[in-house]
């Protein structure tokens, strides 16, 4: 199978499934983490594999050698420094999907049908996966798409999730956070999803707020009912333009009246700064530091990070003003993150790491495929985009 039969057979196939320690200490220095050095407790195991799975959805062949001549410590500073690596045949290899690069208003203007859309980002995501030399960006392309997850079925979402993909989650995955967080606030399809496009200053709709509060900052514990619910008339106005799905801040729905959230009062009149104060705040929240540190140890480490490694990472977090680079640094520098356990594959990880175990060089036609790879994805739960609830695909292997 070459590569665009691949990629037919991975849209056809989408399309089908989618309907169907002193160490601590040290790391939470203002300073940079050190450079990057393999414990020796970790030499029962081959550190060059480890590295390319957990940086990554697992070795082609003959990668491990290569990256072996070029030594680890090269490695991740290139695959932190991904727009060096060139990936200009997956590009070509996307060229085919015409909507990946059309903003919404053109999808809606040649009449593009929900399903096309969905198939093709889908399809992308996989294509991507697999491929690309750019290995980190993409898991932490996975990463935030599932930590700001969006659910495609949900009305304008199928149009609007392709625009959040290539505007909001891929220019942000190794960038500031407060960057990533404010472009979601502001991301139609967020906006459609949890409600905030329909919220008024008669109505507010407390979805948004709630899961901005509870899911994409500073968590459970650290905010009240009553901050939700002001929260919720801060972002009033923050909304989509129906006819063309593009961002809007609309001072006719606005609740412009004077406000109190999480101890911090906004006085009559702010408009849409107010928002943004906020999403200053809670991008350097103490919780939110915590929160995020917890949730890429998951991903990186362990399905239970202890506490100090979470305060450790929280910390860095803090000092580097949310510096998505400098924290992922941090974690792999951990002893932990050498010594740690084996970690389930998720479906998706799973699939991708078959497909370029074999240098996607597999038998069978692209029909014949096709269950192997979409409704495989379908039947265990886990394509992108298809997780109903905002809370995004479980990152534990229990």
């Amino acid at each position: 199978m070459n590569r665009r039969e691949f990629l037919r057979f991975l849209t056809a196939g989408t399309g089908a499934a989618m309907l169907g320690s002193n160490v601590v200490k040290a790391l939470a220095s203002p300073e940079l983490p050190a450079p990057l050095r393999t414990p020796a407790a970790a030499a029962d195991r081959d550190p060059v594999y480890h590295g390319l799975n957990r940086w990554g959805f697992g070795a082609r062949p003959g990668q491990a050698d290569l990256v072996r001549k070029m030594g680890l410590e090269a490695y991740l500073n290139q695959q932190l420094d991904y727009q060096t690596l060139d990936d200009s045949d997956v590009e070509r290899l996307l060229g085919e999907l015409i909507t990946l690069d059309m903003t919404a208003p053109e999808m809606y203007a040649v009449g593009k049908r929900p399903q096309e859309v969905i198939v093709e980002l889908i399809g992308a995501t996989l294509v991507r996966a697999v491929y690309s030399p750019r290995q980190l960006y993409e898991v932490m392309v996975n990463f935030w798409s599932e930590h700001f997850s969006i659910y495609h079925l949900k009305g304008q979402c199928s149009i609007l999730k392709t625009p959040d993909d290539r505007e909001v989650v891929r220019p942000y995955a190794l960038g500031k956070f407060r960057d990533l967080l404010g472009a979601s606030a502001k991301s139609p399809a967020m906006l459609v999803y949890l409600d905030n496009a329909q919220s008024r200053k008669e109505h507010p709709n407390e979805n948004y707020a709630r899961e901005l509060l509870e899911l994409h900052t500073v968590t459970i514990g650290n905010y009240t009912e009553d901050d939700v619910k002001e929260l919720a008339r801060v972002l009033t106005g923050w909304t989509v333009r129906p006819r063309t799905g593009e961002y809007l801040f609309s001072r006719a729905v606005h609740d412009s009246s004077s406000k109190t959230v999480m101890g911090v009062t906004f006085p009559a009149g702010g408009w849409d700064a107010d928002g943004e104060k906020m999403l200053d705040l809670l991008s350097r929240h103490p919780g939110t530091a915590r929160h995020i540190a917890s949730k890429l140890l998951r991903r990186f480490v362990q399905d239970d990070p202890t506490e100090s490694m979470v305060q450790a990472i929280a910390q860095i977090f803090l000092n580097s003003d949310g510096d998505i680079k400098t924290v992922l640094r941090a974690i792999f520098a951990l002893p932990e993150f050498w010594n740690a356990p084996p970690k389930y594959k998720r479906p998706f990880e799973y699939v991708i790491s078959l497909l370029r175990g074999f240098d996607a060089a597999v038998g069978g036609t692209p029909a014949g495929r096709r269950n192997a790879v979409g409704d495989a994805l379908s039947v265990m739960g886990h394509l992108p985009f298809n997780h109903p609830t905002p809370d995004g695909y479980n990152d534990n292997g229990s």
